[in-house]
C-alpha cells in the first residue's frame, strides 16, 4: 500500500471545540432577549433544519436567516442582521485542540497536504479567518466547506471532491472524524478512515488523542 500523501480533518470535534453548540447557545440567547414566540424545542428544530440544508446549498444562508425568523415570529425588520450576529459571535468562539500544532507540524515535514473537511454554513474565508486568529492558519493547505462543495458530508462525493482539490486519489488519503457516519461515508469514497474518540467498525483505526495520528502506518518515513 502506498504511502498516504493527504489528511482530511473534521473541523468541529477534531480541529477545535466549542463549549457549547452553536444552534442551543443562538436558541437560548434569543429565549434570554425574548425574540422567540415558539417553544426554544420548536426553535431549535427549525434551526437545525434550516442549517442542515444550507449545509448542502439547498438553501442560501441569507434564506436560512429570513426563513428562520419568520418561523420563530420574530418580526422585525433587522431581525435577520441580528441573528446573523449572534450565529458569527457564537461560531467565532473556538479552541483548537491542544494536538493539533505539533501532530500537523510533523506531518507537513513528511511531506502530506493537509485540509478541513468541514459541515457549515460558513464558506471557507471566514473558518481561515478564526484559524489564523488562533495562529494555526498556516498549517492548512485546504479549509474545504460543505456550502461552497454543493455536498455535505457522509456523502462520498463531498470526500471525492476533497481529494480532486487536492490532486491526490481517494485511496491516498486518511479522514480523521468523530461522527461515525462520517467515517462511514469516507471509507465508502475509498479513503482511509479513523474515529477520534468514537467507535465505528468501519474505520481502519481508532484513536482517543489526535497526537496519536503520527504513529498510524500510513505516512512517509520521517527520513523521507
Amino acid at each position: 500500500m502506498k504511502p498516504a500523501r493527504a489528511l482530511a480533518l473534521d473541523g468541529h470535534g477534531v480541529v477545535y471545540y466549542r463549549n457549547r453548540e452553536v444552534p442551543e447557545a443562538v436558541v437560548d440567547a434569543l429565549h434570554r432577549i425574548g425574540r422567540l414566540a415558539v417553544s426554544r424545542e420548536t426553535a431549535l428544530a427549525r434551526y437545525l433544519a434550516l442549517q442542515d440544508k444550507v449545509f448542502s446549498r439547498e438553501l442560501e444562508y441569507r434564506e436560512m436567516l429570513q426563513e428562520f425568523v419568520r418561523e420563530v415570529g420574530w418580526d422585525s425588520p433587522s431581525a435577520p442582521m441580528e441573528l446573523h450576529r449572534f450565529i458569527q459571535e457564537f461560531s467565532a468562539d473556538i479552541v483548537i485542540d491542544p494536538d493539533l500544532v505539533p501532530t500537523l507540524k510533523t506531518l507537513r515535514r513528511r511531506g502530506i497536504k493537509v485540509g478541513m473537511l468541514t459541515n457549515s454554513i460558513h464558506p471557507a474565508a471566514t473558518k481561515i479567518s478564526w484559524l489564523r486568529e488562533r495562529g494555526v492558519a498556516e498549517l492548512f493547505d485546504l479549509i474545504y466547506s460543505s456550502v461552497e462543495a454543493g455536498a455535505k458530508k457522509p456523502s462520498p462525493e463531498i470526500f471525492r471532491s476533497f481529494a480532486r482539490t487536492l490532486s491526490v486519489p481517494p485511496e491516498e488519503v486518511v479522514f480523521v472524524g468523530h461522527d461515525p457516519a462520517e467515517v462511514q461515508g469516507a471509507k465508502r469514497a475509498g479513503l482511509r478512515t479513523v474515529c477520534l474518540r468514537c467507535r465505528c467498525a468501519e474505520a481502519d483505526h481508532t484513536i482517543d488523542r489526535l497526537r496519536q495520528l503520527v504513529s498510524l502506518p500510513y505516512w512517509p518515513s520521517a527520513e523521507l
